[in-house]
């Protein structure tokens, strides 16, 4: 074992035996616990140096072209970065970038040599960054090997920045990254900032690429929604910086006293911070209820949609109703007598309601505020789930007749199909052909089926019987199965007793 390896492997127990403990440093001063991790801020970026060097070389030796000589091939992973992961169980991520900044000292090196009799860099100096030879990021590389930028500072302006596309640009690049450089060290620029400048920078060298660059972020846009298990939805939105400029400065203006805007108001945007301070709302519920404010507006009033504007269907029992409306009508007297003595009786129960394909209710008070809002449907049920005045002397149903199935239903009846409501079509059970008798459509004798059962059970002879509250697939030759609706409302009728 070489000389070098046994220092290093004596390094972690020295390190141990120097370092204090939490009670040490819950016992420093502000002064010292400020130098302390100064300190040991700089031992890191020492520590780290070495370690990328490190990293460079393991994955020079785990080249593909290597064969079974591959480091990284006998070792059973795929690359270099793999191997330092394994190695040194960092994320892939730090790894990889373990390796660029390895990367960059070797050319370091490469330019500038030093040897472990050198004396110290010294002060940082754009001179001698300027003196220093190689390509255009050689006195970042220099810069990050003197202790000059930290590791992480250098990577972020080196991948920021990027290679200039030709020859000619290499010296613009160049006055660049020392302009750059300087710029760390004047304005003390974190890692983040110095990528965002460096990518500013590169902006301005390169149009081409700032085209290119504004097209690849555009087309990354996507929203991605989940549901959870808890019935909460998640939504994932993407976009790029002038969408998010569009949709974020409406709402830091509109919640700016809450988000840490301006100090210097006008009354009025006094008064609305004042109002703001007392909301009892977290700052993310704020933002969630804005956002949403904003959509929801946009989407009733823009005309976006024209005849095809998205309506909420809301199912409820006239029992239901009745409780809502009372709890309603209770709380509106509570607030009229606020100040005065609190009332003796409990407040009366609220009633319930059900969204469309939503196995989770929601409360009276959240159903009689969202019917004051035009883009909110509620469907009268009676207490057998059945719509109330929904009946008409003609062959197909109508949307009134459909938004009830669906709340009725929650989507495709059949017991193993999992299509929701706006996959459906609409069946009559009593087929229309058959007799003068099924020459009316009404609800209790319509369900959905998804496209696909809705034409298996007419090709191959399958029936729905209603049995009172009940629906029954009816297959020949088969006992008769019976079919579940999907939909919370029903489970709360049958919870209830009201139905079977």
């Amino acid at each position: 074992m070489t000389e070098v390896v046994e220092r290093v492997r004596q390094l972690p127990g020295l390190l141990a035996g120097m370092l204090p403990h939490a009670a040490d440093i819950q016992n420093l001063s502000n002064a010292e616990l400020t130098e302390m991790v100064a300190v040991l801020g700089r031992t890191l970026a020492v520590l780290q140096r070495s370690a990328a060097f490190a990293a460079a070389v393991v994955d020079e030796r785990s080249a593909r072209e290597l064969g079974s000589e591959s480091l990284a091939r006998r070792a059973g992973v795929k690359s270099g970065a793999e191997l330092v992961q394994k190695l040194t169980g960092s994320s892939l991520g730090d790894a990889r970038k373990a390796v660029r900044v390895g990367v960059m000292l070797e050319s370091a090196q490469a330019v500038a040599p030093v040897s472990d009799t050198d004396a110290s860099p010294g002060q940082r100096s754009i001179s001698v960054l300027r003196c220093v030879g190689g390509d255009w990021s050689a006195p970042i590389a220099v810069a990050v090997r003197n202790g000059w930028l930290s590791a992480e500072c250098g990577d972020r302006l080196a991948t920021g920045l990027g290679a200039p596309r030709d020859d000619a640009s290499t010296p613009a690049f160049r006055a660049a990254v020392l302009r750059l450089i300087e710029d760390c060290w004047d304005g003390e620029l974190t890692p983040e900032a110095a990528e965002r400048a460096a990518k500013a920078t590169r902006a301005c060298l390169d149009r081409e690429w700032a085209a290119e660059n504004a097209k690849r972020l555009h087309e990354q846009r996507s929203l991605k929604r989940t549901v959870r298990r808890d019935g909460m939805v998640k939504y994932d939105l993407l976009v790029d910086p002038l969408t998010d400029a569009q949709i974020w400065t409406p709402i830091f203006r509109h919640l700016s006293p809450r988000l840490g805007g301006p100090r210097f108001l006008t009354d009025e945007e006094r008064t609305r911070a004042a109002e703001l301070e007392q909301d009892s709302r977290t700052n993310d519920q704020l933002l969630a209820d804005t956002f949403t404010a904003f959509l929801i507006a946009g989407v009733t009033t823009s005309g976006t949609f024209g005849k095809y504007a998205p309506t909420v269907n809301i199912a409820v029992t006239t029992g239901e109703l009745k409780k809502a409306i009372t709890a309603d009508q209770a709380r509106q007297h509570a607030a009229s007598k606020e100040g005065s003595p609190p009332a003796a009786p409990d407040p009366p129960p609220d009633g319930i309601a059900w969204l469309e394909g939503k196995p989770q209710p929601i409360t009276g008070a959240q159903l009689i505020t969202a019917l004051c809002d035009g883009s909110v449907a509620g469907v009268l049920l009676d207490d057998t789930g059945q719509a109330l005045d929904a009946t008409k002397a003609e062959r197909t149903f109508s949307t009134r007749q459909r938004r009830a199935m669906a709340l009725r239903d929650g989507g495709c009846l059949m017991p193993t199909c999992t299509m929701p409501p706006e996959a459906t079509e609409a069946h009559h059970i009593n087929p229309w052909s058959e007799s003068e008798a099924n020459r009316k459509t009404e609800t209790r004798d319509g369900i959905l089926l998804c496209k696909a059962d809705h034409l298996n059970l007419h090709n191959h002879g399958g029936r729905i019987q209603r049995r009172g509250t009940t629906y029954w697939l009816i297959w020949p030759g088969q006992e008769p199965v019976r079919l579940h609706p999907k939909h919370g409302l029903i489970d709360q009728l049958r919870t209830q007793g009201d139905i079977a």
